[in-house]
């Protein structure tokens, strides 16, 4: 850990505390020999967790044939890998409370739609383990959060550096002394999640800076991009010249079709926000 970190972890009550059974899933994510059933019955004692499973699952997101009532009936409706994902997103937004001067549901709502890119993007250029990059997605803005828990007043001058043009690992380190992604990389190893994920989102604001590129950070970079797009200022000649070209490349992505692809990826619903309500 970068000396200039340490703080931020420093006090632990700064540290969003995650359930256990989340960081179970995450760390068992690659797993195919998980079972869910004994999981479902631990979820269904965590009353917040369950009832915010169940608002999801209930949504006319599913569009299930019957109300459902339980955990385990999820599972026999959605599957293993979407009711895991199901409660990874639950848990962790039900791990940070109330924060003065961040909008949580905006906050979330941004990495819902970078985790959904993010593993469309996977499932579309043949990378492994899309569920993964999904979970990487969800987290890899985290370290923002600690920043501004740490010192406010700096983060709101970085966020309005980053609005004036200013690229924001730039105006992290020359402020902070690190990145935001690095703290998240951090946040990850205290959470003792898996290398892969560790790694991904450690190199998600920067995929290309490394000399081992990854090519799920490379998704979760553009996936971000297109996520902040669909909020910016920025008109769409704006949008396309910014667009982050050498990481789509190295997706095996054409770039005559991005503009196609970005409104594809737009158009896609995350089925997540209920979790917020």
């Amino acid at each position: 850990m970068k000396l200039e970190i340490q703080p931020l972890f420093d006090q632990i009550d700064n540290i969003p505390q995650i359930p256990e059974i989340v960081r179970i899933l995450i760390t068992q994510a690659n797993d195919p020999n998980i079972d869910l059933k004994p999981i479902a019955i631990n979820v269904e004692k965590d009353q917040v967790i369950s009832v915010k499973v169940l608002r999801l699952v209930n949504s006319a997101y599913y569009g299930l044939p019957r109300k459902i009532g339980s955990i385990q009936q999820s599972l026999a409706f959605l599957g293993m890998n979407e009711l895991k994902k199901l409660i990874v997103v639950s848990g962790l937004v039900s791990s940070i409370n109330d924060i003065p001067g961040i909008d949580l549901d905006d906050f979330w709502i941004d990495n819902f739609r970078t985790a959904t890119y993010a593993k469309w993007l996977a499932d579309h250029t043949n990378l492994n383990d899309s569920n993964m990059i999904f979970t990487a997605g969800l987290i890899s803005s985290l370290g923002k959060v600690l920043i501004h828990l740490d010192d406010a007043t700096t983060a709101k001058k970085i966020n309005s550096e980053v609005r004036a043009g200013i690229n924001r690992p730039d105006s992290e380190r020359q402020h902070l002394g690190f990145t935001h992604q690095e703290v998240c990389g951090e946040l990850c190893r205290i959470w003792q999640f898996p290398d892969e994920l560790i790694n991904t989102v450690t190199k998600a604001g920067e995929p290309l800076s490394f000399n081992n590129i990854s090519l799920a950070s490379c998704a979760v970079y553009i996936a971000r991009y297109i996520s902040e797009s669909s909020y910016s200022n920025k008109d769409q000649q704006t949008i396309l010249a910014e667009f982050p070209h050498k990481e789509w490349q190295q997706l095996g992505l054409k770039e005559q079709d991005i503009a196609e692809k970005m409104t594809t990826l737009l158009a896609l619903d995350t089925g997540l926000e209920g979790v917020l309500d």
